[in-house]
């Protein structure tokens, strides 16, 4: 562990610090240190693989035997909650998919050449509209309209959908905010059920599930088993 840590801290220097802060000799000095340890490491690995190449490379253990109490309680508790996690991605996808089809564009339109149609969705209805106010409070005619993007709606593909999706389970409802909630009563109730069904509800069982899974996998069980696996190796 000790020798890892010395390892990583020489190359984090070394490879981070520009080169006007750190004199030459003392990012030699650092480098030799850095091959000399990470030679050694590669020595311990190596015997590893001699002695049992099958299991060295089928064990997820041996990948994480420096921090082994740690990824213990990663995996252990990752294996717990895996079918709720499942449950999730499915409900996701289907509320990505819902808002596609409610949310994608029906007319053909172009990012380089404006088209204002009827459908609600293009991009081009989307994006925000300036008008210039005379010094004499009027309103003038001339309109500056925002040129529209690949982010203006992310609902035109289902890849993208599942994207925004995801970002609303966080708590990020910007990418629903171009349209008015109050004309579109289909695209206010999905948000309501969705944040209450998953961001209030789900997320908040998830993170109970978790609390539960870390206690009953945060024992020195888990980490005696990692270690009798790691020591097969050596």
């Amino acid at each position: 562990m000790a020798i890892y840590l010395i390892f990583m801290c020489c190359f984090l220097i070394v490879s981070t610090i520009s080169k006007d802060k750190i004199s030459w000799n003392n990012q030699v000095i650092l480098l030799v240190i850095t091959i000399f340890f990470g030679f050694v490491h590669f020595i311990f690995e190596v015997r590893q693989f001699i002695h049992r190449p099958i299991a060295y490379i089928a064990s997820p253990w041996n990948w994480f035997d420096y921090f082994g109490t740690y990824f213990a309680i990663m995996i252990g508790v990752a294996q717990k909650v895996f079918s709720f996690l499942i449950v999730l991605g499915i409900i996701v996808l289907a509320f990505a998919h819902s808002l596609h089809l409610l949310l994608r564009p029906t007319s053909e339109y172009s990012y380089n050449q404006p088209s204002f149609t009827d459908d609600a969705n293009n991009p081009w209805n989307l994006v925000p509209t300036y008008q210039f106010i005379l010094s004499n409070s009027t309103v003038g005619e001339s309109t500056l309209i925002e040129t529209p993007d690949d982010n203006t709606n992310l609902f035109t593909m289902f890849s993208t959908s599942v994207l925004a999706v995801y970002f609303m389970l966080t708590g990020d409802s910007s990418f629903v905010s171009s349209w008015a909630l109050k004309n579109n009563w289909a695209l206010a109730f999905l948000l309501v059920i969705f944040s209450f069904f998953t961001t209030i509800y789900l997320l908040n069982l998830f993170i109970s599930l978790l609390g539960n899974a870390i206690d009953d996998r945060n024992n020195e069980e888990s980490f005696l088993q990692l270690r009798g696996e790691v020591k097969n190796f050596i």
